[in-house]
């Protein structure tokens, strides 16, 4: 009798005990692919799962944001993984590349950190045209001269007279510059640089690069496509200050430099080298975020205080790379670790 009260005792504790990846809420299930997260539910993360389920619902049931897919990281692990459908769209899953638009931005700046430690790039402050020569738009004899900082941060100021360093002016073709200098002094393109020092090291494995149709080349100020969990790994090495399973990948110094403040905007967020920096209002708590942002509202955001990766990407345009998806952040995602 004794035994079989031991073994009721022992099944009763297995059913009672947390299942990994089966949050108690009964949403936003990851689904198992074998790409090297650890899973459980949110609320072994100390995420309110409610809040989740809310936003879950309002997404499907049409009252809040067009998003094709949300992923949260909490303290490394994967607790929340979403995907929707809409009539006359592609049907996305776990196994899905996204497009990532100028989200690409961001993974360049990575690869200056990486090419920057091994003294194949001298210093942000170099001039541009110390490393291509050749073109004529880098030589300014009338202004100051255009260094690669300038490039990374967007205030170059080609084509126009605004001298360079003072104001920031979104343009692709900045970072496009940025992709050349990374050619010229590794001898390898921004997508084969990617691949070797960042996708491998990551177990990144389903890559999709789209070259220029004028060049042949792969753009460096968009065109990179990954799975939704394959950019939340970009964002969670960013908040591991350039780490992955104990190996660092970028120095964390240039992770430190490349997502601080370097220059203002006319938005309501702020720029560093070619990552956006923003804030979320929790009550009277302010959390502050880093971002690769890409048209049609494609992010990867990272929150250091909350120890949290989000990832939104939809296939609708929504106003300035902004609204809708930030408000499901601030409304769900961030007090939802509140109860931390």
């Amino acid at each position: 009798m004794r035994r079989w009260i031991g073994v009721v005792a022992a099944v009763c504790a297995f059913a009672l005990s947390p299942v990994s990846a089966q949050p108690s809420s009964g949403c936003g299930i990851p689904q198992e692919i074998h790409d090297g997260w650890a899973m459980t539910s949110p609320e072994q993360q100390g995420l309110n799962a409610a809040l989740l389920c809310a936003m879950d619902d309002g997404i499907s049931g049409g009252k809040l944001a067009n998003v094709d897919d949300i992923v949260v990281i909490r303290h490394g692990v994967l607790v929340y993984e979403r995907y929707f459908a809409y009539p006359h769209q592609l049907n996305f899953d776990a196994t899905s590349r996204h497009r990532g638009n100028s989200m690409t931005k961001s993974v360049v700046s990575l690869l200056v950190g990486i090419a920057m430690e091994r003294g194949l790039i001298k210093d942000v402050d170099v001039p541009a045209f110390f490393y291509l020569p050749e073109n004529a738009d880098l030589r300014m004899l009338d202004k100051d001269p255009i260094t690669l900082r300038h490039l990374l941060t967007m205030s170059a100021g080609l084509g126009s007279d605004r001298a360079p360093g003072v104001t920031f002016r979104y343009s692709d073709s900045e970072t496009e510059l940025v992709g050349a200098i990374l050619k010229k002094v590794t001898g390898k393109t921004v997508d084969v640089l990617a691949q070797e020092e960042l996708f491998a090291p990551l177990g990144i494995n389903d890559v999709e690069w789209h070259k220029s149709p004028f060049s042949g080349v792969a753009m460096s100020s968009a065109g990179l496509n990954l799975r939704p969990r394959d950019w939340a790994k970009i964002g969670q090495l960013v908040l591991n200050r350039g780490a992955w399973e104990g190996r660092q990948i970028v120095p964390a110094s240039w992770v430190d430099q490349s997502t601080a403040e370097q220059i203002t905007t006319e938005e309501p967020q702020s720029y560093g080298y070619q990552w956006w920096l923003g804030r979320s209002l929790e009550g009277n708590r302010e959390v502050q975020w880093i971002a690769a942002q890409g048209f049609n509202s494609q992010k990867t955001i990272i929150i250091p205080a909350l120890d949290m990766v989000v990832v939104f990407n939809a296939s609708r345009q929504s106003k300035n790379m902004v609204a809708p998806e930030l408000d499901l952040l601030d409304r769900y995602i961030v007090p939802a670790a509140s109860r931390d």
